[in-house]
């Protein structure tokens, strides 16, 4: 991802309304994040417009977990919860988190498991997500908060339907949209089918998808509906 370093100061300014003026706009925490965790991983963090967040942690081309939470900001402070997803080991952990941000710029944050990241602000956040740019088949791979990665082939049409054959007897189905934000993020919502389902015959999850067209590659992260377990996929395209 292309790294925009900027401090976006946003003042509006009333003229000829008796000399009053408007409060500015708070600073926004909006946005990809992509840094390095005390850990020694490289993490990945989007914040939403409504404050959900997802993220993930890898080395290399291995991941090593991934989070869910809620993001609320004072200022140029933030503070947030959610659950640690730790891929290597198969636990969950529920924990929270706080720090400080600039708007589009820098990020610096702490958790109550021990870790800390920090990053910088990605510009591929502010384009557009296209059904027609990401439309094809990727080849990758498939996990759950749970279980280990298996082999996945996602088809994904212009009209947003996601496919992925049955593995071992499960197969998914679903469809991503634009965010109405207007950013690079598509929403996400899929069913699993099948008796060896991990999240369960029927099960649904609802998360997010993020195309990068430089590489051609999908990251898609998704939560079932008593946000206890997820799945992650992640493919490229021919």
């Amino acid at each position: 991802m292309y790294i925009f370093l900027a401090t976006v100061i946003l003042t509006a300014l009333c003229s000829g309304c008796g000399g009053g003026s408007s409060s500015p706009t708070p600073p926004s925490v909006e946005g990809f994040w992509n840094g390095t965790t005390s850990t020694g991983y490289t993490g990945n963090i989007v914040v939403l417009e409504n404050g959900e967040t997802w993220g993930f942690y890898n080395s290399g081309n291995v991941l090593y977990g991934a989070l869910y939470g809620t993001t609320t900001t004072s200022g140029n402070n933030l503070t947030g919860s959610g659950a640690d997803f730790n891929l290597a080991t198969r636990v969950v952990t529920q924990g929270t988190y706080s720090g400080t941000f600039k708007e589009q710029s820098t990020i610096a944050l702490a958790t109550s498991l021990g870790s800390s990241f920090i990053g910088v602000y990605g510009t591929t956040y502010l384009t557009p997500a296209s059904l027609t740019t990401l439309a094809g088949t990727f080849t990758g791979q498939a996990l759950t908060g749970k279980t280990a990665p298996q082999t996945a082939t996602v088809t994904i049409t212009t009209t947003g339907q996601v496919t992925i054959p049955a593995t071992f007897g499960c197969a998914t189905s679903g469809t991503v949209v634009p965010r109405t934000s207007g950013k690079n993020i598509f929403d996400l919502n899929v069913t699993f089918t099948g008796t060896t389902c991990a999240l369960g015959n029927g099960g649904t999850a609802k998360g997010v998808l993020y195309y990068d067209a430089a590489i051609k590659q999908i990251l898609a992260m998704g939560m079932n509906t008593g946000k206890t377990d997820g799945f992650i996929a992640f493919g490229v395209k021919p």
